[in-house]
């Protein structure tokens, strides 16, 4: 088996790819939701060039029945096909490799364009959510937020942190920052 091909190195590849600016954050983050569901089952050591895609989500709706609706499963089975795809390409060739997308800083700068567009004073905060990685004979990392994804399009999955106790009257304020985040968000004469 070639070590350049395990899920652990698929693994480093995301890291590196997302902190190196080569794929935009978003498609990133999409990537490693598909490939930690998916290959959950799949132990660090094995190679995942040899994976059958259609059986892998198949096992994973298995487990976890309902968790994904038909769309998502789907969409996360494309996403496993690219991003194994890039990573070959990346493992092949590192030095030629480009990236897909664009990278970090021209995604913050498209932000500000919108931002200053909308008439926000306000600088543009953008975060990124660390998922706390489990090292050889670790304990997981507990945190006290909830990570929450959210399939808002075919090719995009939303993702929030929330406390683990949420109130309904902080998840009504959340939902109305939310809504201002909208291209074309209006208020209304009330401040709403």
């Amino acid at each position: 088996m070639d070590q350049h091909f395990t899920k652990a190195a698929l693994t480093r590849f995301l890291d590196t790819v997302t902190q190196k600016g080569l794929v935009n954050a978003n498609t990133a983050n999409g990537w490693r939701a598909a490939c930690t569901r998916i290959l959950e089952a799949v132990g660090d050591g094995e190679d995942v060039r040899s994976l059958d895609l259609p059986t892998a989500v198949k096992r994973y709706n298995n487990r976890h029945p309902g968790d994904l609706s038909p769309s998502s499963l789907k969409e996360y089975e494309r996403r496993l096909g690219l991003v194994l795809k890039e990573f070959t390409s990346y493992v092949n060739d590192p030095a030629a490799y480009k990236g897909r997308g664009r990278g970090i800083g021209k995604q913050n700068g498209d932000r500000s364009a919108r931002t200053a567009r909308r008439g926000n004073k306000a600088a543009p905060v953008v975060a990124e959510l660390a998922r706390p990685e489990k090292a050889d004979n670790a304990r997981p990392i507990v945190t006290p937020g909830l990570s929450l994804e959210f399939p808002m399009r075919p090719d995009f999955l939303a993702q929030v942190v929330i406390p683990r106790d949420m109130k309904v009257d902080e998840a009504k304020r959340l939902s109305r920052f939310i809504l201002t985040l909208a291209l074309d968000f209006q208020p209304n004469d009330n401040g709403g």
